[in-house]
């Protein structure tokens, strides 16, 4: 018997269903470059390897306040890298800086409290990253939210994503204009989500939506490269192209997008702009189900009950099947049902 795979659109990633969406029709015009400071991995390394060099020198000088300040710069740039690589969607490289900042910069905490006193916007909004990420303490959001408003008060720019955030609900206009202005100067996070907000509307707007789902693709977000494949594959706005739909799907899927995995899953269970493949479409559901994945936990037992990809196996099929189903998939029970009308003595 075989039941419906499950084909996701996101489960992961969360529309802004308030958000204004971009008039349309609108002149075309190129994405906006994500700047070269965003990139986040090689910031990451300059700063470790700065910080090591000055604390090494801290340690020979007889008049070590200088050396104090610049490992306190490096410490707010650490800070702000944590935000880039969450705004990239590397959740792995966030954890890098923020045990980054807790080796090397758990004494800086002072200092960049003080330059932010004394009207550093970098400085505040570091120290709304420390506050809304828990850095040393339970993350507290209100707090960050005031960092993160006095830091755009002081004319740091990179605030206006956060900024957007604290005011979603209190002040719904201002926040969606912060982040249009975030996205347009290059935010992927911010781009990411005028994307998907496009992709909400009704009729959805396809021509924003690719536009700015593809600028926060290139920029590395494995939830855009998904969000953008399944446009593709479902043909959104034009003629679909599974073959350029399964690229972005297994890019999304081997950065570790639970959602691209189930429907890389998909793509090699039915060769969509792929060859056929029963074991890799095993595989990526399972990945996705052991990520606790509801619509691949029931695809991973549809397989283990159909015996596709692997050997039939009713109690492994029935394992996954179960998790499925308090997951919210209905047709979860249904196939259970089935097996027990096939293998009525188990």
């Amino acid at each position: 018997m075989r039941k419906g795979l499950y084909w996701s659109l996101l489960a992961a990633a969360v529309f802004v269903a308030t958000l204004p969406c971009e008039a349309a029709p609108q002149p075309k015009r190129k994405p906006a470059a994500v700047p070269a400071e965003y990139d986040p991995l090689t910031e990451w390394e300059l700063v470790n390897g700065a910080a090591m060099e000055a604390r090494t020198k801290l340690k020979k000088v007889r008049k070590p306040e200088a050396i104090r300040q610049q490992i306190a710069g490096l410490a707010v740039r650490s800070a702000v890298g944590a935000e880039r690589a969450l705004a990239i969607g590397d959740a792995s490289l966030f954890d890098s800086y923020r045990t980054q900042f807790r080796e090397q910069f758990n004494d800086m905490r002072g200092r960049i409290g003080r330059s932010a006193r004394q009207g550093s916007g970098a400085a505040e909004f570091a120290l709304g990253v420390l506050a809304l990420h828990g850095f040393f303490e339970p993350p507290a959001v209100e707090t960050a939210c005031r960092h993160f408003g006095a830091a755009l008060a002081r004319g740091y720019a990179g605030a206006r994503f956060r900024v957007s955030q604290c005011l979603e609900k209190d002040d719904p206009a201002r926040a969606a204009a912060l982040l249009r202005e975030a996205a347009d100067s290059g935010h992927p996070a911010a781009t990411e989500l005028l994307g998907r907000a496009c992709l909400e509307a009704k009729p959805p707007q396809a021509a924003c939506a690719y536009e700015r789902l593809t600028a926060a693709a290139a920029a590395g977000r494995p939830t855009a490269q998904s969000a953008l494949a399944w446009m593709y594959a479902q043909g959104v706005g034009g003629k679909a192209d599974p073959a350029r739909a399964a690229r972005l799907y297994l890019q999304a899927a081997r950065a570790g997008d639970a959602t691209a995995q189930n429907n890389a899953g998909e793509l090699y269970e039915t060769g969509r702009g792929v060859k056929p493949d029963p074991k890799l479409a095993l595989d990526w559901y399972r990945r996705a189900a052991e990520a606790g994945f509801a619509p691949a936990q029931f695809n991973l037992g549809r397989l283990y009950a159909a015996g596709t990809g692997t050997p039939r196996d009713f109690a492994e099929a029935r394992k996954w099947l179960q998790q499925a189903e308090r997951g919210g998939i209905v047709a979860a029970r249904q196939l259970m049902d089935w097996m027990d009308k096939e293998n009525p003595t188990k």
